[in-house]
């Protein structure tokens, strides 16, 4: 595996912060959304994710509307730096 981009490691970090807030583990919100086992874990090591993933995730953990404005505003940022770099 190669080393997580910053936007996945900082969106890694907000989703083991929702996963706590929910208090089941990532197994039981991976498989309750429908998933593997471990997609949630991959998402929080700060692999890459599929959009529609990750709010599937989100939607599991009952993320609020602050939660995602912060991921946009990450990825925003993200992106701004790639173009900047």
């Amino acid at each position: 595996m190669t080393d997580p981009t910053p936007f996945n490691r900082l969106l890694g970090e907000r989703v083991r912060r929702l996963v706590e807030k929910d208090g089941r583990s990532m197994e039981a919100i991976s498989l309750s959304a429908g998933m593997g086992a471990h997609t949630v874990s991959r998402i929080v090591r700060g692999q890459a994710v599929k959009v529609d993933t990750l709010f599937t995730i989100l939607l599991e953990v009952k993320a609020t509307g602050e939660d995602l404005s912060a991921v946009y505003a990450d990825f925003a940022e993200h992106r701004k730096e790639r173009a900047d770099g």
